[in-house]
């Protein structure tokens, strides 16, 4: 009859053969870590609100004081059904918004797109050198946005819908899950970081691990038990103290529409269904057959478009009014951006949402 040493031998053998290989490889998987953390590309530059009609500039306070500037355009409808504010992604800036939302000004929303600190026009905060990875810093950046708003002669008292890309949409996530008033959320490419390590170290283990065979056969919450030690210590080290969306999520009640694309290279699709799987029941998934990251809007502006104007109306806290089929001429300026926003090569469209 085996002993009960024997069996906690057996037990533990591979268990610190494990934590020995981790520990071992630590430095190469900590490079891994924080090499991708500085790879976001963003689309400053190549859009501009003020073309999109009345836009007026401001400027506003973050709690740690620090001075972002946004842009704040109105509907061009007699009537408001409600405010969406842009959180844009890293790397970019608030006019990444006029794609996205031009369209809108003409269904009745006004939308405010602001700066995240070290970004476009805002402030920069001495000693932080922003990365893919959303920070309590982005989220003080939005958590300002929807405050600034509600101190607005023309605040809306029903609130605001926010609408977020990657890191910004990451960053939203967080914010709505801290604050009242915000009747919708829109995320496009939204992700956790410490998630994205472990994805990333299990890609790259093959390159510097002879047991990688082996460890990436090993269940995923043991990766991400890995992942989150090697995130959270380059993390401490570039000072960036990054949110725990995972548990933020989990209490969010505003309604909600993910979008991710389906051949995201950078965010694998995997990460984006896991994580919907921890939100709340009203959340909504929608899978982009052929797009990478941020790349959606690009794959067919119609849709897209159609698709967030339909769940903000039918979630907006104006006017009553029936479910209406956007029309997919809008403005002849949002019709200018739709054709700057499509690749040579459109795709097929096709959806899958979840409930």
């Amino acid at each position: 009859m085996i002993s009960v040493s024997v069996v906690i031998l057996l037990f533990l053998t591979p268990c610190l053969v494990l934590v020995g290989t981790w520990l071992f490889h630590l430095p190469s998987a900590a490079t891994i870590c924080e090499q991708i953390g500085t790879l976001g590309t963003g689309a400053s530059g190549q859009f501009s609100l003020k073309g999109l009609g009345n836009c007026r500039e401001c400027e506003f306070r973050t709690r740690d004081g620090l001075t972002l500037r946004g842009s704040y355009l109105s509907r061009r409808t007699p009537e408001r059904l409600g405010v969406i504010v842009f959180c844009h992604e890293f790397g970019g800036d608030r006019h990444v918004a006029a794609p996205y939302m031009a369209e809108l000004l003409d269904e009745g929303f006004d939308v405010f797109a602001f700066d995240f600190r070290n970004h476009g026009e805002s402030e920069s905060m001495p000693g932080y050198k922003p990365r893919t990875w959303a920070t309590h810093y982005e989220v003080l950046d939005v958590m300002a946005a929807i405050e600034y708003l509600r101190s607005r002669d023309d605040a809306d008292p029903a609130g605001v819908a926010l609408v977020g890309l990657s890191r910004g949409g990451s960053a939203a996530m967080s914010a709505a899950s801290r604050t009242n008033g915000i009747w919708a959320l829109i995320t496009d490419g939204a992700f956790v970081s410490r998630w994205v390590t472990t994805a990333n170290i299990r890609r790259f283990m093959p390159q510097f691990v002879r047991l990688a065979p082996v460890l990436t056969r090993l269940p995923w919450f043991v990766h991400v038990i890995y992942g989150t030690l090697v995130h959270d210590l380059v993390a401490r080290k570039v000072n960036h103290p990054c949110i725990n969306l995972v548990s933020d999520v989990r209490r969010l009640r505003p309604p909600s529409l993910m979008i991710h694309g389906a051949r995201d290279s950078t965010i694998p699709v995997e990460l984006a269904y896991r994580l919907w799987r921890r939100l709340p029941n009203r959340a909504r998934l929608w899978i982009v057959p052929k797009s990478s990251h941020n790349r959606s809007l690009r794959s067919n502006p119609v849709r897209y478009r159609q698709r967030i104007c339909r769940f903000l109306k039918n979630h907006a806290p104006g006017l009553a009014r029936p479910a209406l089929a956007v029309s997919p001429a809008g403005s002849r300026t949002s019709a200018q951006y739709a054709e700057r926003a499509v690749e040579t090569q459109p795709t097929t469209y096709a959806s899958i949402t979840a409930s």
